[in-house]
């Protein structure tokens, strides 16, 4: 929490200047002032649109490249419920491959085509053995590629992620809080409460209800690092399990709810991913738009509330 003062001073400082999203999306960071600690943003797109790439490239792999820069420090708290974490490794790794060492393409061996070509983008499903060749062989990586993924696995990977044995069992953290259990909106609320206590004091205030029963409520929060920047990310909000009794927009209403409790005590950073509705590819409705047609809130699937919840709401569209 803050005040008045305090928070005008912090900003002629420059201390609310916010965390660029890197290159291809400068002027997208510039409108919205880059990411900003206590901000609340909406990623909304039809499926396979590349929500979660545009996610990961504008809110984590730009910022902890400025975090490494300016000694900003950030974190994050990943709620993946529909990738698991040695997918999303694998994705980062390929961006961090082409970042660090500008390999973009692999040229594969003498003789050996896929689809008819002699090269093949590098990509997770390529680093993890998942491609054939046109003589249905699986395509390895090249020893120098080996030794470069080695390095990326190292010094990003790790550092991100955290380190894994072989049971997946967690031996080393990283900046990234990855999660793929599900929780209902109460269980993800007290898991973020938990993540706040760990950086910070959460402060209660003693009352007495009607009925005489004493209780307490949580009226602030005193961060270890005012400076901290802690990006929470969901993906998707509509595969939270429900509240016992709740609809599905009942139950994205709840979790943007208590989002927004904890952004405003936490100055917690939250970024939502949802789906857009099937409207958007309503065949009367292109007919009716034409190249005019884009992704507006009432499009968004499952809540009419993340759009007033949040103070950018960002939307991709394919126009094919």
């Amino acid at each position: 929490m803050s005040n008045f003062i305090k928070e005008f001073k912090k900003g002629q400082s420059g201390g609310n200047k916010g965390v660029p999203m890197g290159a291809g999306l400068e002027n997208l960071s510039r409108a919205i002032n880059g990411t900003q600690r206590g901000m609340t943003y909406g990623v909304a797109a039809a499926p396979k649109c590349g929500k979660s790439t545009f996610v990961d490239y504008a809110f984590i792999f730009n910022a902890y490249l400025y975090s490494l820069q300016s000694g900003v420090k950030v974190i994050w708290t990943y709620f993946s419920f529909e990738m698991d974490r040695v997918t999303k490794e694998f994705d980062f790794a390929s961006f961090f491959m082409y970042h660090d060492y500008n390999i973009k393409t692999v040229k594969l061996p003498e003789g050996v085509t896929v689809n008819g070509e002699s090269t093949i983008p590098i990509s997770s499903a390529f680093l993890r053995g998942r491609i054939q060749d046109d003589n249905n062989n699986i395509v390895k990586v090249p020893p120098e590629i080996e030794e470069c993924l080695k390095n990326v696995y190292l010094n990003r990977i790790v550092p991100l992620f955290g380190e894994y044995d072989s049971n997946g069992i967690k031996i080393k953290d990283g900046v990234i809080d990855f999660i793929e259990q599900k929780e209902n909106p109460t269980g993800l609320r007290s898991k973020l409460l938990d993540k706040a206590s760990q950086h910070g004091q959460l402060i209660y205030q003693k009352f007495v209800d009607k009925m005489g029963i004493e209780g307490k409520k949580l009226v602030g929060y005193l961060p270890n690092d005012p400076n901290l920047i802690h990006i929470v990310i969901t993906d998707t909000i509509r595969k939270i399990p429900k509240e016992r009794g709740f609809s599905t927009k009942e139950t994205v209403d709840k979790y943007l709810e208590y989002c927004t409790e904890i952004r405003n005590m936490c100055s917690f950073t939250f970024v939502h991913i949802v789906h857009l509705n099937r409207s958007m590819s309503d065949t009367q409705r292109m007919k009716f738009l034409g190249d005019m047609l884009y992704p507006t809130p009432e499009d968004i699937k499952d809540t009419g509330n993340l759009s007033e919840e949040c103070d950018h709401l960002i939307t991709l569209f394919n126009p094919n």
